[in-house]
């Protein structure tokens, strides 16, 4: 039986657990009125927020809502800076408890993970398994996925790891047990999110089916076989398995020889080499002429410092020369 972790409060609200949730938070946010509110009388809000949380009186306070295109339109819920360190708190406790159970192919919002780490594990299996002949991948992708999150599916697994009381209080007060979905930009939906998929899909996909060669962010699946035929049933599997326990669906899903490159987060990856994506490209374009056109040199330099950090991962010499980039960033 796996394990359930029981009297977890007493860490979630210790000082020196409160004390790294704020500190945590408040990175990159000094000079924002939450931060510099709270900071007046850190001490005593700290404790106030500790308290709160580990009697059951906390409560989570109204989300900012505003829209993105990264790159379709999402809905984002920016918590007030209280309720930021409360979800740090809790995570720094929680988080390392679910990674845990994680397996090692998932590689979204995870220590020592993330899509650089994904992006190499599949372009080593892509050269050492094209030795061996035929291969093929399946793409798939889910359908407004942290909005389709059936939130009593997903308290089944937050309930098979945690027994603490106290602390599956504080989760319901920033995760309802009732409803779909889960907001985007709050620290437990993140970890809640891959959880969603990583107790149920992933282990579905390695335990049951017997895959080996697959590689997960998030809702970003890629399965690499030897045969379209195995993978066209296998996504007929895992479309099916996910609509009956997990209420998802496919918004599109993709199988093809490696030969034509694989798409995954933000690459096209082949065994030699590997590609910026076109709509990354194309978007970056429109932005560093947007930004030279308003003569805004400093969200200028901010763009470029994030995009060429993610292009310069990729085969992208002659790519970054035709931005016709000032001389310290043409040397990246």
């Amino acid at each position: 039986m796996a394990r359930r972790y029981r009297n977890l409060i007493g860490k979630v609200t210790s000082l020196s657990n409160m004390e790294a949730a704020l500190r945590l938070t408040a990175a990159g946010k000094r000079l924002t009125p939450g931060y510099l509110e709270f900071k007046e009388f850190s001490a005593l809000n700290l404790a106030d927020l500790a308290r709160d949380m580990a009697t059951g009186r906390y409560q989570a306070g109204e989300p900012h809502e505003f829209f993105i295109l990264d790159p379709k339109r999402r809905l984002i819920q920016a918590l007030p800076f209280r309720d930021r360190i409360a979800q740090q708190a809790l995570c720094l406790v929680i988080g390392p408890i679910f990674d845990s159970a994680m397996l090692p192919r998932a590689y979204a919002c995870r220590p020592g993970k993330g899509t650089h780490a994904g992006v190499i594990q599949l372009q080593s299996d892509l050269r050492r398994e094209a030795r061996a002949g035929d291969l093929y991948f399946l793409k798939t992708d889910f359908s407004r996925y942290f909005a389709s999150i059936e939130r009593s599916v997903l308290w089944r697994l937050i309930e098979a790891k945690i027994s603490c009381k106290a602390t599956l209080t504080l989760i319901q007060a920033m995760v309802p047990r009732s409803g779909i979905g889960l907001p985007i930009g709050s620290l437990t939906s993140q970890i809640f999110a891959n959880v969603y998929a990583g107790a149920t899909i992933d282990r579905h996909l390695q335990q049951d089916l017997g895959e080996r060669l697959w590689y997960r962010y998030m809702d970003d699946l890629v399965v690499l076989g030897r045969s379209s035929e195995h993978l066209r049933a296998l996504k007929d599997e895992i479309e099916t398995y996910a609509a009956r326990e997990l209420g998802l669906r496919f918004s599109k899903w993709q199988v093809a020889s490696v030969s034509r490159g694989v798409n995954f987060l933000g690459y096209r990856i082949w065994a030699s080499h590997k590609l910026l994506r076109r709509d990354s490209v194309i978007r970056a374009r429109r932005t560093i002429a947007a930004l030279r056109a308003r003569g805004d040199d400093e969200r200028l330099h901010e763009f470029l410092a994030a995009w060429l950090g993610h292009a310069s991962w990729a085969d992208s010499g002659n790519l970054i020369k035709s931005l016709g980039l000032p001389q310290q960033w043409d040397k990246r």
